[in-house]
């Protein structure tokens, strides 16, 4: 009688713990981040198939230069190489298909480009005895250019805003710290060219001069457009001429 009763009781015990529903655990997703693509730099995720070494005629080096420009090309056969054409890069009349520049500028100021389908996809621009990477640089999506400083941005929406550009900052590598960014010109820009009154300042921030823009001058903001402008291109084919005009 015993055991009948014992037997009857795990019966029910075990029926009952059936009926309990376990709870199910979710299930955990591993979310990887996605890293951001940039077209130049060490951290390139494009793959550029060609590269080309261009230079500012009176650009000299004094070993400061992440790369070696010593054979680059200076303005004027870019020039004779290179055109722009509805707003499209072409190197003997080819549609640049995918290019990286590497650009002296000036002394301790280089970019590296990255150009595709004839449209630059991004800009590094690389302060000698800065620190790597860069703080600068101009990032392009099929709707936005982000000019990008040390504390301050400008976006560009189709090629058109109000845009500021700053002097370049000096970093103290003692104090960690960088010299306070200086405006260096503004204005507005309409489907990538300069439009109506532009401001120049000085070191000082002080208004160095002003200028009035109309489509017709067609001076683009971008690079390397701006080398082929016919009005104020950014950099000249004179040797004896500032490497860097506006």
């Amino acid at each position: 009688m015993k055991k009948l009763f014992f037997i009857a009781i795990l019966f029910i015990f075990y029926n009952c713990n059936a009926q309990i529903k376990k709870e199910n655990k979710p299930i955990v997703k591993v979310v990887i981040p996605i890293r951001n693509k940039q077209a130049c730099g060490n951290d390139n995720n494009i793959s550029l198939k060609k590269r080309d070494y261009w230079r500012a005629n009176n650009y000299y080096d004094e070993k400061q230069s992440y790369y070696n420009l010593s054979t680059a090309k200076n303005i004027l056969t870019v020039k004779k190489e290179y055109s722009i054409k509805n707003g499209f890069l072409f190197f003997n009349n080819k549609l640049v298909d995918s290019l990286e520049i590497y650009f002296g500028a000036c002394n301790g100021v280089f970019y590296n480009v990255g150009i595709l389908k004839g449209l630059p996809v991004s800009q590094n621009i690389i302060i000698a005895n800065n620190p790597y990477p860069s703080m600068y640089g101009i990032q392009y999506t099929p709707n936005e250019t982000i000019f990008t400083f040390l504390d301050y941005n400008s976006t560009l929406i189709n090629g058109t805003g109000n845009l500021k550009k700053y002097y370049y900052s000096k970093w103290d590598g003692k104090t960690q710290n960088y010299s306070k960014e200086i405006l260096k010109e503004e204005g507005e820009v309409k489907n990538n060219f300069k439009l109506g009154e532009w401001k120049y300042y000085n070191k000082n921030g002080v208004i160095d001069s002003t200028k009035t823009y109309t489509l017709k001058d067609s001076v683009d903001v971008r690079f390397p457009h701006c080398i082929f402008n016919k009005k104020e291109p950014c950099y000249s084919e004179n040797k004896s001429s500032n490497a860097y005009t506006k």
